[in-house]
């Protein structure tokens, strides 16, 4: 074989080894729904890792600790479907506790690069050992993003609790969410640093108080993976039934 054919066929096992440039429905937040989606007719392997710490203002309740697992289906270039299930873990037990159908609507199309992109969520969460009821879930997701990279994103949202859907008898829960966040670039495609807020009000047949946090966030890209690490810090002083910490880290990889 001459040394040029030697040459190019070296050349094209490295291209095809190479990974391919990440096309996914990347978030640089632990907590704030974003706009970017999953492509058409790609699929992503999502996996949530997260732990609601205790709360002083609720002595006897134990720290919880979730997986989070479930396929996201890019439906076309505005929609993605995921899938999910998630287990819930403490001292004493672990246990199935849900699973969910969870629709994301992006109003403008992937490659319609606009500064402005909102998004529509909406999901249905199906519990099973959990004294929660099963609820219906929308979110309205609004982002900005500047020609220099920099990312804010809002995120207003609403769960109806309905313990009519497990056979429950109960009022009608309704809890308002809210959730902002900022992204910074340090390195392009690649490496983003994020602060975000959250919080839960509820308004209706939701025993308990406020929970309000703040948290900061690291997020990396590479090649057709993407993982985000970050912890939320309560606002305990304020509002005591608030968890002191909820860390998450998010990876994802898309087949």
């Amino acid at each position: 074989m001459s040394a040029v054919r030697r040459f190019v066929l070296l050349g094209i096992l490295a291209l095809a080894v190479l990974p391919a440039p990440a096309e996914a429905g990347r978030r640089p937040f632990i907590w704030v729904y974003d706009t970017e989606i999953v492509p058409k007719g790609d699929v992503e392997l999502e996996q949530w890792l997260w732990v609601k710490a205790r709360a002083p203002g609720v002595p006897g309740r134990p720290s919880n600790y979730w997986i989070w697992w479930g396929p996201v289906f890019g439906l076309s270039q505005r929609m993605e479907l995921a899938l999910p299930f998630q287990v819930l873990a403490t001292r004493e037990r672990t246990q199935l506790e849900s699973f969910d159908a969870d629709l994301r609507l992006r109003l403008n199309p992937r490659g319609h690069d606009a500064p402005w992109q909102p998004l529509l969520r909406v999901a249905y969460h199906h519990t099973i050992h959990t004294s929660q009821p099963s609820r219906l879930d929308a979110n309205l997701v609004q982002s900005f993003e500047t020609e220099g990279g920099l990312r804010l994103v809002l995120d207003l949202g609403a769960q109806v609790g309905l313990p009519a859907l497990r056979g429950q008898e109960g009022p009608v829960r309704l809890l308002g969410t809210y959730a902002a966040g900022i992204s910074y670039p340090l390195v392009e495609d690649e490496l983003r640093a994020s602060l975000e807020a959250f919080g839960e009000i509820p308004l209706q047949g939701i025993p308990g108080g406020q929970h309000h946090f703040v948290g900061a966030d690291l997020a990396w890209t590479f090649g057709r993976t993407w993982v985000t690490l970050g912890v939320m810090v309560g606002l305990t002083p304020l509002f005591p039934e608030t968890p002191q910490f909820m860390p998450r880290l998010i990876w994802a990889v898309v087949l």
